[in-house]
């Protein structure tokens, strides 16, 4: 009946001249009905399109409920597309609300609801196993039949993420390479150099002749080399921590920021986090240093906490403070610092989020996906 009307009523308009008059169905009620579908040639070719899509769409409701949900989309996420159908986007994704941290000094303050702005943004994602993955999401909203709805298109960033950590370890390789270079030929010979000005200089003074003053000059310039080569090279060779020895290191640096600022900054360890590998635990150590010398140094602090621990599926360090904290804007900023944290979030799979208001501290909480999934893998693939 409904079909059988819509052709009349197009045909009518048609024959008269008139423009034709939109069909009232959402976007939903559109692809969504097999009904329509039948005689709906736009619907039938936009069906299509979406399944042979490579990228995974989802259309969303403003409740933030799924719609329509292409094959791609349901494969990043290991369903079947009806089985997303209904479903909240919370679902799929592993959001900082989902994690319960515990913390005297600086409580969580998590949103209320889960909302998205226009544009990209990285997050994690939960596939229906339960495994922790990074994503892309593509936001764009629109107007149709007097409906708002979201369209999110989803990229599985694993496998970029696989990628970018094995140009970063061939870096990383090749500045050690460099930095060994430096350490035992540059300045193993610089070395022998200002030996040699010592001896030069003695031999000199004992002539009584005043070009050892010059002698005496060169080998101090030579050790100076030398310890600046010796500086280079430390710092080409990248620190080595493995994921046990993370909480002793993050220790470590709570005890030298309180002797170095004044500030209070204490370390606390929430359960046994199970971190993937030495080079997640470098990056997370190196994102709380910068967030806590970013806190030292531009928001003057009394108090610092640095938690690590687990939970709902990811790793998470979460760096607090009470100092000026910044504007908000500036948290989206592009700030060497605030950078160089998102870079080494991205390189290990993970998100950092930065949570400021003006006199209300800085929050800077960072989750990676938990490394205990891989271990039990290895242990069934060992059995």
């Amino acid at each position: 009946m409904l079909a059988s009307r819509m052709r009349r009523q197009a045909a009518k308009h048609e024959e008269n001249g008139f423009d034709r008059e939109p069909c009232g169905l959402s976007v939903a009620g559109c692809l969504g009905s097999e009904r329509i579908r039948s005689f709906c040639s736009i619907a039938g070719w936009m069906h299509q399109m979406l399944d042979q899509m490579l990228e995974g769409m989802l259309v969303l409701n403003l409740n933030l409920s799924i719609e329509i949900a292409n094959r791609a989309a349901a494969h990043i996420f290991g369903y079947r597309p009806d089985e997303l159908l209904g479903q909240p986007l919370t679902s799929l994704l592993q959001t900082p609300e989902q994690i319960s941290i515990p913390s005297v000094d600086f409580p969580h303050r998590p949103v209320k609801s889960l909302a998205f702005a226009t544009g990209r943004h990285e997050s994690l994602g939960r596939r229906k196993d339960g495994e922790i993955f990074p994503i892309e999401l593509s936001v764009s909203q629109s107007v149709v039949e007097g409906q708002s709805t979201l369209t999110i298109l989803v990229r599985d960033l694993t496998e970029r993420r696989s990628l970018e950590q094995s140009l970063f370890d061939a870096e990383a390789r090749e500045r050690l390479r460099i930095g060994q270079d430096i350490h035992d030929s540059l300045c193993q010979m610089l070395i022998g150099v200002h030996y040699q000005a010592e001896l030069l200089q003695e031999k000199l003074r004992e002539r009584s002749l005043p070009e050892s003053a010059l002698a005496s000059r060169i080998g101090e310039f030579v050790r100076e080399a030398s310890d600046c080569a010796r500086a280079l090279a430390q710092g080409l060779m990248p620190m080595a921590i493995s994921p046990a020895h993370l909480p002793q290191a993050l220790g470590e640096l709570a005890r030298k920021t309180q002797e170095r600022s004044g500030a209070a900054c204490r370390f606390a360890l929430v359960g046994q986090p199970a971190v993937r590998d030495s080079a997640t635990a470098l990056q997370l150590y190196q994102i709380a240093q910068e967030s806590v010398s970013n806190a030292v140094r531009h928001g003057k602090p009394n108090q610092i906490e640095i938690l690590l621990g687990e939970g709902a599926g990811s790793v998470y360090l979460r760096i607090a403070d009470d100092g000026e904290g910044m504007d908000p804007k500036a948290a989206c900023g592009t700030g060497l610092g605030l950078r160089s944290m998102r870079y080494r979030a991205r390189m290990i799979g993970g998100v950092i989020r930065f949570e400021s208001k003006p006199k209300g501290g800085m929050i800077v909480l960072c989750t990676v996906p938990s490394g205990a999934r891989e271990k039990e893998k290895r242990k069934d693939r060992r059995r």
